[in-house]
């Protein structure tokens, strides 16, 4: 890390922001936010527990450019990896390569922070990495900037700011405040160790993350190195005894040994150092933010990892509270806007990721008996699947095979001309969005299928369509004055946004 950037001194007494936590979301969001011209602040403090390893999805590189880190992760030499291999369920094991030949990331989380944390530092922000942060103030001082205090050793400090970002994780610094939602029936423990094997990994593709379910729970391995590997088994301490220091590694032991592939795997390799545990409950919030304070990454929320999303999550979830941030900076009026698709697309992550579990637990739970994977399965709010980057648009997979939708492409074709005006039930609201790295208020169509609201399809933007559907009596000619008047589409994603808009009753055919 670039010297010139650590905090050896205590920062300006007034800040635009100060981000509580240095991993992967609270580095992110620091680094965007200098990077932006704002004067900020990162405080955390070296980490007390053994690094846990990581497997990234090739997609994570889109959330690397936006964050301006890609570079720096590809030099960094982690090892990369062409997909999972997979025991599920009453399956036997089946290999999933990344599409199109894509690579993801095997990391270590100490060195990957390093690289984010470099990279934050090299940005412009004031970054510490001794400080304990003891309190943030509810209250705001005569400026309206909270007030942070914190320990440099044995040096007493404080600084204010007008927004502060708690991306301290599972400890959530300020989430704990009444904002935090356990999920008690998602009770989950991590126990984890490193193994070592000198002559390399029997396997058909070494970089594989391995994933495999058994009766009492699930376990994976995630490679570092082409000799190092860690292996973790996630079991519910309800229904495993997961017994203290002395006796964590026999727990350890004999949860491996309930595996089918992992225990084969390990059998001949050196264990390196002891079993380590980790609490990996599942939790929500009631609220994301409020003006001046933001819960950012694993802060607001955390799902069983069984996803691989969670350093995916923490990235985007730093990506949109920098641009929140910056835009209520910029424009106070934004504030509760902001602060609205913020929490709306925070909560829609993780309870697209709680489905994606009750999906894989049905699938498990039903060739175990056992009730860790029972209790798993029926998520109690389902909602629509959405991805870490596109959270504010509908799932267009659903749509793809929605009747309504199917029966208004198919009319679409057959007719030798259309006519098409907005239907009545069809309104426009002003709604937040983001624009590069500012929330604006746009457009949006609201109709009894998309309540919210919505803009965008795959990038077609329906507000333009509709504006200019009453013009155009024939498909082709509609689709080249879009193009004209919009950034241009695919022909399939243009009749594809008119199919919804016909079949969800937003334009109607005359």
């Amino acid at each position: 890390m670039s010297t010139a950037r650590r905090l050896r001194a205590p920062p300006p007494a007034l800040l635009d922001a100060v981000v509580i936590g240095g991993g992967p979301a609270g580095a992110t969001a620091a680094r965007l936010l200098a990077s932006w011209g704002h004067r900020v602040a990162l405080l955390t403090r070296p980490a007390a527990r053994p690094a846990l390893a990581e497997s990234l999805p090739p997609s994570c590189r889109k959330l690397f450019d936006r964050a301006g880190v890609r570079a720096a992760i590809d030099a960094a030499g982690f090892l990369r990896s062409t997909g999972n291999t997979v025991r599920w369920g009453g399956d036997s094991q089946r290999v999933e390569r990344f599409a199109d030949g894509e690579l993801g990331y095997q990391v270590s989380r100490d060195a990957f922070d390093r690289v984010l944390l470099a990279e934050c530092a090299s940005a412009g922000a004031l970054v510490s990495q001794r400080a304990t942060v003891r309190d943030v103030t509810e209250g705001r001082d005569a400026d309206g900037r909270a007030i942070v205090s914190y320990d440099v050793g044995a040096t007493h400090r404080r600084v204010s700011a007008r927004w502060i970002l708690d991306c301290t994780g599972r400890a959530g610094l300020l989430a704990r405040r009444g904002w935090r939602r356990p999920e008690p029936r998602l009770r989950t423990m991590a126990i984890a160790a490193v193994w070592e094997r000198p002559d390399g990994w029997p396997l058909a593709d070494p970089s594989h993350t391995l994933v495999e379910s058994y009766e009492g729970g699930w376990a994976w391995s995630v490679p570092v190195s082409e000799t190092r590997r860690h292996v973790t088994v996630m079991v519910d301490p309800a229904l495993t005894t997961v017994a203290g220091r002395a006796r964590l590694s026999a727990t350890y032991h004999a949860e491996l040994a309930r595996t089918a592939s992992l225990r084969d795997l390990v059998e001949g390799a050196k264990l390196v150092g002891r079993p380590f545990a980790r609490d990996a409950s599942s939790y929500s919030c009631s609220r994301a933010g409020e003006d001046g304070v933001l819960l950012v990454g694993d802060a607001a929320s955390f799902i069983d990892p069984l996803s691989s999303y969670g350093v995916k999550k923490a990235l985007a979830s730093a990506w949109l509270a920098a641009v929140v941030v910056h835009s209520c900076l910029s424009n106070p009026a934004l504030v509760t806007s902001a602060l609205e698709l913020y929490d709306s697309r925070e909560r829609a992550i993780y309870e697209s990721l709680r489905n994606r579990l009750a999906e894989l637990s049905r699938e498990a739970a039903g060739a175990y008996a056992g009730g860790f994977w029972h209790d798993r399965a029926d998520p109690a709010d389902p909602v629509d699947s959405v991805d870490c980057e596109s959270a504010a648009e509908p799932d267009v997979t659903a749509l793809r095979a929605d009747p309504d939708v199917l029966a208004a492409l198919a009319e679409l074709k057959q007719r030798p001309s259309i006519a098409l005006h907005p239907a009545r039930a069809l309104e426009r609201v002003r709604k937040p969005i983001v624009r590069g790295n500012t929330i604006v208020l746009e457009e949006h169509l609201v109709a009894p299928a998309f309540p919210d609201g919505v803009r965008y399809l795959r990038s077609v933007d329906l507000v333009a369509i509709v504006g200019l559907a009453r013009a155009h009596d024939q498909v082709p000619d509609l689709f080249d004055a879009y193009n004209r008047a919009a950034p241009p589409a695919a022909l399939a994603d243009f009749l594809g946004a008119l199919s919804v808009l016909v079949g969800k009753r937003m334009l109607a055919l005359a």
